[in-house]
């Protein structure tokens, strides 16, 4: 796997969370039921499977004629490289930006401010 992980296009992105959802290592024709509102050819997933491993994101494994595609990133690895990246692009590496942009746009209710406020406090007191 790279040392620095990249922001994946969002059609790599679709098949990393298939796999993800899955918490299993999946076959070729499991992941296209898994990724079927996408209509994509088997090509397509061929070709997304073979990117993805070749940037380390998931490895294969022989079984019969075919494959087992698991993930080599976990999940939550992968969302704090996306989240520093969002940061940094859009909000200026400001979590404070980020907050008030969901603010100003409505998109957060009143629990979730609260929620967040006691995850701030959960912070702050050094709790995992």
């Amino acid at each position: 796997m790279q040392t620095a992980l990249k922001r994946l296009p969002d059609a790599e992105l679709e098949v990393m969370k298939a796999l993800w959802d899955a918490g299993r290592p999946l076959t070729r024709p499991e992941l296209d039921t898994a990724l079927r509102g996408r209509n994509w050819a088997a090509t397509t997933v061929l070709g997304l499977l073979s990117r993805l491993e070749g940037k380390g994101f998931l490895t294969r494994q022989r079984q019969g004629r075919g494959y087992l595609y698991a993930p080599a990133v976990p999940r939550e690895t992968y969302l704090a490289v996306e989240g520093r990246s969002a940061l940094g692009r859009m909000f200026a590496g400001s979590a404070k930006n980020l907050v008030a942009a969901l603010h100003e746009c409505d998109a957060l209710s009143r629990e979730e401010v609260d929620e967040l406020a006691a995850y701030l406090e959960t912070l702050k007191r050094g709790d995992p």
